[in-house]
Formats: C-alpha cells, structure tokens, sequence
C-alpha cells in the first residue's frame, strides 16, 4: 500500500468492511456510507469492538464534514458515539491496520477521487497503537502503583438529548446545497451582492379623499357607501413627481448591477469603484431634488386645490348636501 493515498467515503467504507477484530473512526462527522458500513461490521465483530468519535455539532454539519443522518442511523442502531469537540482530522484503525486523512468540507470543496491528489497517509505500527491507546487506554494496569490512564480525546459519550438537538436545528434551518455555496465562493472574488432602494420619492402618489357628499351630494346612503374618490395633490409629470430620480436610479442598476433569480442583484467588484461615485451623485441629485420639493410643495398644493375647487362648485351648488344646507342662512 502507497504512503499517501486519496480516501472518500467508498473507500472508509470498503476498508471498515475489512476488519475482523476492531475499528476506531474519528472525524468531525460521518455520512450515512460510512455510518452504514460501521453498523454492518458491529454485527460482525460485536459493537463493543467498534468506537466512533464525532464532533456533533451544527457548525461541523453546516462546513459539510458529514450528514445528521449518518449520526442518527449510528444512534438508531446502537453504535455510541464518543464526544470529541472542535476535532478536525479524522483517522480509521482497522484490526492493526490504519491512516490519518483529512476530512473534506463540502462547505469549501467537492470530494476528490484522483490518487494523484492524496488527503490521507498510512499510518505506522507505532502510530497505529499511540492512536488505540490515546482513545482506548487499557483498562488494566500491569503496575497497581501506576495511575490508571484516560482518554486524551473522546472522555464522554454524546447524549441522545445532544443529537435530537442538532438533527431538530438542521430540520429547521437545513444548510445551504453544498455545490452552490462552493460556486458562490468562486464567483465571490469577482462578484458581491448588492441591494438598491429608492424610499419616499413617490410625492405623485400622495393622494386625499374626496368626502362622497361633495360628489353626489343628497344620494342614498347605499351609493355613498359604494362611491370612493381620490385625488393625487401633485399632477402626474409634475417636476415634483421624483420620475426624474427614479429614472436615474433605474439606469445606475440597469448599467451595473445584473438580477440573479431568488437570491437578487450582483455588482462586478472591478467596478465597484464607478458605481460607489454614482451613488454619490445620485444623493447628491436627491438632495437637490429634497430642497425643490420643500421650496415649490405648497405652491403645487394650492394649484391642485384650486382645481379641485373649481371642479366640485357646480356640482355642490346644484346639489348641496344636507350637512352644508343646513350651515347655510336662507335657501
């Protein structure tokens, strides 16, 4: 067997299935191949035989390291886990067989099955039997003066309350799909997402009720409950209707920003620059366009009560409601 080698799952599995005495796994997770294949050889060799150190945790499920059902099919079936927090290299004995690999994180990078692109080393006796002895010390002492050993790594077993926890938080938060979010990290050097909003410029949109008496003046109530009127106090194309802002706010994202489908807009960090001096410019335009509205409002609301006035006196003298009438000396 090579020194370095190129492990993946298949391959944890197929070296499991090997063993006819013992296996010890450690990693930060497992998935259900591996979880499957530990199960198989519990049988065959006694679950006692077989020890299993895991970091069950979101963040190790969240970095791709593993599945949450690789963890509970091993719970399901019997199979312990020991507790081993923040472990990041993983390593499998089989029998006195052995190798320390480095588990991948889907989160960052696929799985690779070239064996010119090794992730593992085979152990040697001695590393073999340091690793069973770090995690399984004997239990029996050859000198009774000596102190009895302990786990460096794995002293606890991880509670059944720990792993519904952890698989009830994944449920209800599942991780992004891991091939996206490792494109998303390519594209992230070139690209960055970027939101625009453009709020309180729709003035054209204001409006007032028009009270229904002033319209049908002594109509049945039924028609009144059925009539609603509104008028826009500025005139659409007016220059206070903000058409001009919105339109150069549409062209900056039209010359910038491209829309991705469910996850928004992206903006090409080279030219970053450009467009953070346009959206200077751009509040730059607002300010101004601020100070025309707060100068020329008053003066487009008494065109536009003048107009409403003009409009509703026929109708109000020919038909006044009652609630006027009766305000009104004389016939």
């Amino acid at each position: 067997m090579s020194v370095f080698l190129n492990v993946n799952s298949k391959y944890l599995a197929d070296v499991i299935h090997s063993a006819h005495s013992r296996v010890l796994y450690t990693s930060p997770g497992l998935d259900e191949v591996i979880a499957s294949a530990l199960i198989n050889i519990s049988k065959k060799i006694g679950v006692d035989n077989v020890t299993v150190l895991l970091d069950v945790s979101e963040s190790v499920l969240r970095y791709g390291y593993g599945n949450i059902d690789g963890i509970t099919l091993l719970k399901e079936n019997g199979i312990s886990i020991k507790e081993s927090v923040g472990l990041r290299i993983g390593a499998l004995i089989c029998d006195d067989d052995g190798f320390i690999f480095t588990p991948t994180p889907l989160l960052i990078e696929a799985g690779k099955n070239d064996s010119t692109q090794p992730n593992a080393i085979k152990a040697a006796p001695k590393q073999v039997e340091d690793i069973i002895y770090a995690v399984i010390p004997p239990n029996e002492l050859q000198n009774k003066t000596e102190q009895k050993p302990v786990p460096e790594i794995g002293k606890n077993r991880v509670s059944n309350e720990k792993i519904e926890k952890v698989n009830n938080s994944i449920k209800e938060n599942p991780p992004q799909k891991f091939d996206v979010a490792r494109r998303v990290q390519v594209f992230n050097t070139s690209i960055e997402f970027v939101e625009m909003k453009l709020k309180g410029c729709e003035i054209q949109r204001h409006t007032v009720s028009i009270p229904t008496d002033l319209l049908v003046g002594k109509a049945d109530s039924t028609t009144k409950k059925q009539l609603r009127a509104g008028f826009n106090i500025i005139e659409k194309g007016s220059s206070l209707s903000g058409d001009s802002i919105r339109g150069k706010v549409n062209e900056l994202k039209k010359s910038f920003t491209k829309p991705i489908p469910k996850y928004g807009s992206i903006l090409l960090k080279s030219k970053k620059g450009k467009f953070n001096s346009a959206i200077e410019e751009l509040k730059q335009d607002i300010i101004k366009f601020q100070e025309k509205v707060e100068e020329d409002l008053e003066i487009e609301i008494k065109k536009a009560r003048d107009r409403l006035t003009k409009m509703l006196i026929p109708a109000v003298t020919e038909n006044p409601p009652d609630d006027l009438s009766c305000q009104i000396q004389g016939e």
